[in-house]
């Protein structure tokens, strides 16, 4: 047995070096590709500042809790243990694409602690709730708005979230970075 590894020694000590190696190039190549096709770098903007991402001006307005115990909870139809996050942004499209279009985006609320994402909500525009915007506001973004426009997303979180709350702004068109708006 002392003979054949002796004999093999090169041949066991490449096999040591390279497998492990090539595990990790295969794995490395992998996990580039995940975080760079969802939104993994985000561009801070504090609360009260207009941020510029995807060519087009994003500033929060208005930002506003409605907890379920409340009178107005109660009539929206939200479910115990909630609350009701209302974001309200102004959009000023700058930049249009080819086709003379604003970017589409999709909206997320992130709880932070610190820097850090502990939890995250989708839109609540399909949940069960009946919450109206505020007239002449956008519940999504809408390529045709070539104008500045008000947007108003609703997001129903459980009432524990905490204060450090922020508006995460993704565009297809500009990943791995998305904008986080602090609220």
């Amino acid at each position: 047995m002392k003979a054949w590894l002796r004999s093999n020694r090169v041949g066991l000590v490449a096999v040591a070096i390279l497998l492990p190696a090539t595990v990790g190039i295969t794995f490395a190549n992998e996990w580039t590709a995940y975080f760079g096709q969802r939104p993994s770098i985000p561009v801070d903007v504090a609360p009260g500042d207009e941020g510029a991402f995807a060519a087009t001006g994003w500033a929060v307005e208005k930002t506003e809790r409605i907890p379920a115990t409340s009178t107005e909870g109660d009539e929206i139809g939200l479910p115990a243990g909630s609350e009701l996050v209302v974001v309200s942004v102004r959009v000023t499209p700058g930049e249009l694409d080819s086709n003379g279009e604003s970017p589409r985006c999709l909206l997320d609320l992130e709880e932070l602690d610190g820097g850090t994402v502990t939890r995250g909500w989708g839109d609540a525009l399909s949940e069960p709730i009946s919450f109206d915007t505020a007239d002449g506001a956008e519940s999504i973004c809408t390529a045709s708005n070539t104008e500045p426009y008000l947007l108003e997303t609703i997001f129903v979180v459980p009432a524990d979230a905490g204060d450090e709350l922020a508006l995460a702004v993704t565009v297809v068109g500009e990943l791995p970075e998305y904008l986080r708006l602090r609220l």
